[in-house]
């Protein structure tokens, strides 16, 4: 049976980086007597080779024993049973995306601190690894370290871009800063609240979620859709009694500002003048050929998908 949560650590080998990523989740699960997590990790690669005595070494005296890992090499099959896949570097993440047409990952840096930064391996920062075993002993143990100090901040974010939208679902009667959960409508498989994000000057921003978790619009069934869609007519006829009208939108991936990973409708209730700026952008001149040609390229893309 599988958890009812589950994250997946990503890197080249699956002897260094992932592992101490894997362990030392698992370790703060264990010192908070936090069940029901399955975590694991994995190699684009995973060349047969041994954990640097190292590693180990860094890890022990942090409290975990990874002397029984066993290497892994990353398939799609592995990414498709895990709801969270951390990439410890955005090679990884790319890896996934071309390889495995696999869009969801997320860098290590960016659950730990909300930065789309890498952690990167031995050779990566240290140009004579081969020779110079004191560099590659201090990195290691820093990396590992650093690995270590971030994994709270790592559970914290993760259990919040990932499941807090199902803990609601499921019961959680708490917003994270402590004010009641509150369901406004709900449908068969819709559920709408408030966030505790408000915006100024307006008295209310709704959000409208899939009970299910799906990660973006992509994986959400028809049917669940036009729940999700009578759900929101539903908001808004109740919003326009006091309103000027109301924006709807949907952040659908990490590169649309996508922040938590359960899909999400936001309802923002307008009146004129309000001061909101929902999203502005330059407008470049285009020539009626490119317009035409634009059109045409997107024709194919939007033709091409629904005959796939």
């Amino acid at each position: 049976m599988k958890a009812p949560k589950s994250m997946l650590f990503v890197c080249t080998g699956n002897v260094f980086r992932s592992v101490a990523a894997q362990q030392c989740f698992k370790k703060y699960l264990s010192d908070n007597s936090i069940a029901g997590w399955d975590v694991g990790s994995a190699g684009i690669t995973a060349t047969p080779q041994s954990i640097d005595p190292r590693v180990l070494e860094t890890l022990q005296e942090l409290g975990v024993d990874a002397t029984g890992h066993m290497q892994r090499k990353l398939t799609r099959e592995l990414l498709d049973s895990y709801d969270i896949v951390v990439g410890m570097a955005e090679n990884h993440i790319e890896f996934m995306k071309s390889e495995f047409n696999y869009t969801h990952a997320v860098l290590f840096n960016d659950l730990a601190q909300g930065e789309l930064t890498s952690i990167w391996d031995i050779e990566d920062e240290i140009r004579d690894y081969q020779t110079n075993r004191r560099a590659v002993e201090e990195k290691i143990e820093r990396t590992v370290r650093d690995i270590h100090d971030k994994t709270p901040q790592v559970f914290e974010n993760a259990s919040e871009r990932f499941y807090l939208f199902s803990d609601f679902v499921n019961g959680k009667v708490t917003h994270r800063n402590g004010y009641p959960f509150i369901t406004l409508c709900e449908t068969p498989h819709a559920i709408a609240f408030m966030s505790i994000d408000i915006p100024y000057k307006e008295d209310g921003h709704i959000l409208v979620i899939p009970k299910k978790r799906y990660v973006d619009l992509f994986e959400i069934p028809d049917e669940v859709l036009c729940d999700i869609l009578s759900a929101i007519k539903r908001v808004g006829n109740a919003l326009i009694a006091d309103h000027d009208g109301y924006n709807v939108l949907l952040n659908n991936g990490r590169d649309a500002g996508q922040y938590m990973m359960h899909a999400h409708f936001h309802v923002i209730p307008r009146r004129l003048g309000d001061g909101i700026r929902i999203e502005f952008w330059k407008h470049p001149k285009i020539s009626r050929e490119e317009f035409i040609k634009l059109n045409e390229k997107l024709k194919k893309q939007i033709d091409r998908e629904n005959t796939a």
